[in-house]
């Protein structure tokens, strides 16, 4: 909550945070709070609406960690994301499954999620401040600068990022934004509300999902594991029969949104951006049905995750299509989004 000291209706920001020997920068207003974990992936960790005391950001109870202190006998594994995964805001970049790209060994959902990123507060003023953060992934030559904005009057935060090819070859990639909410946020149920039109569900799911795999529908009235219609944005209550599942939203009208609410529909978490950049929204729900590693039966999460296509099995074959982003030498691609509460009275 706020510093007693914190002046009324100015916007704050301040680098002046470790946490477990890892940098973190503080942006608030009246409204929001939010922590950005600089010193390791540049993570969104904390995104509170102080009115209602209300922290929208999933945290899993293994908690944050600094991958320099705390590690495995066993290092060297593509699964590096899920040992040190406690929920917040990822970005992921260049890719999500594990494979080898050109000689390029790469981890679950990329490199730069675990890394430090460098900052720059670049604006500090009562009305707007604003963060700049950068990083260069270790195996892929690609350049990813952010900025966020957070004005005084506003629950919301800008982002606007460019993405540069710094090699002299064509480079393909995944670019994601791994977004998760989770308790007490969802306890009671919630609603996912989106212009996105077609719901297709991962095929590789295990069999304790929710959807049937049947291809492309139409959302949000799409076919249950049971063959059955059911409104797919419709979140059941954290004590409902546990399932895991992943599927892909996409063919939004006009820029996609979407606002994940409450079970009252009266608090919500909303996201806006270019879907020409992020075409597909991923929809995964872990609601204590994974048993073994790397959840332990003690996982409840929902993600909204935005991503420039969807997960395969098979990568090479998805480059060979042209399903992935394919940035020539020395490309750069800008593109922005929004993010903040949106509150009903």
């Amino acid at each position: 909550m706020r510093d007693p000291s914190f002046p009324k209706n100015e916007c704050s920001i301040s680098d002046d945070w470790t946490y477990k020997g890892m940098p973190v920068v503080y942006m608030e207003n009246d409204y929001v709070r939010i922590g950005i974990l600089v010193g390791r992936g540049g993570d969104i960790f904390e995104f509170t609406y102080k009115p209602r005391a209300v922290d929208f950001m999933l945290r899993l109870k293994k908690g944050i960690r600094n991958p320099n202190m705390d590690f495995s006998q066993l290092r060297d594994t593509p699964n590096q994301l899920e040992d040190y995964y406690y929920g917040g805001w990822q970005e992921a970049l260049p890719n999500s499954p594990t494979f080898v790209y050109r000689g390029a060994s790469l981890g679950q959902h990329g490199e730069v999620h675990l890394i430090p990123w460098k900052h720059s507060i670049v604006e500090n003023d009562p009305e707007k401040v604003a963060l700049k953060l950068w990083v260069r992934p270790l195996r892929v030559p690609l350049y990813l600068v952010k900025t966020l904005t957070l004005e005084k009057d506003s629950s919301s935060i800008r982002i606007e990022e460019r993405l540069i090819n710094e090699s002299n070859t064509h480079l393909d990639t995944m670019w994601g934004h791994h977004i998760a909410f989770g308790l007490p946020f969802l306890k009671a149920g919630g609603y996912v509300e989106t212009n996105a039109t077609t719901f297709f569900p991962e095929p590789l799911m295990p069999d304790t999902r929710r959807f049937k795999p049947a291809g492309i529908q139409k959302w949000p009235m799409v076919k249950n594991i049971g063959g059955v219609a059911e409104d797919a944005g419709i979140i059941p209550p954290e004590e409902a029969e546990p399932y895991s599942e992943l599927a892909y939203l996409s063919g939004f009208t006009g820029s996609a949104n979407y606002t994940l609410w409450n079970q009252k529909r009266d608090l919500g978490f909303n996201v806006e951006w270019d879907p020409t950049i992020f075409s597909n929204l991923w929809y995964w729900q872990e609601r204590y049905a994974t048993q073994d590693a790397p959840w332990w039966g003690s996982a409840y999460a929902v993600g909204l995750e935005l991503w420039t296509s969807r997960w395969t099995n098979d990568p090479e074959e998805a480059i060979k299509k042209n399903e992935w982003l394919k940035m020539k030498a020395g490309e750069e691609i800008s593109t922005s989004l929004s993010a903040g509460v949106v509150e009903k009275q």
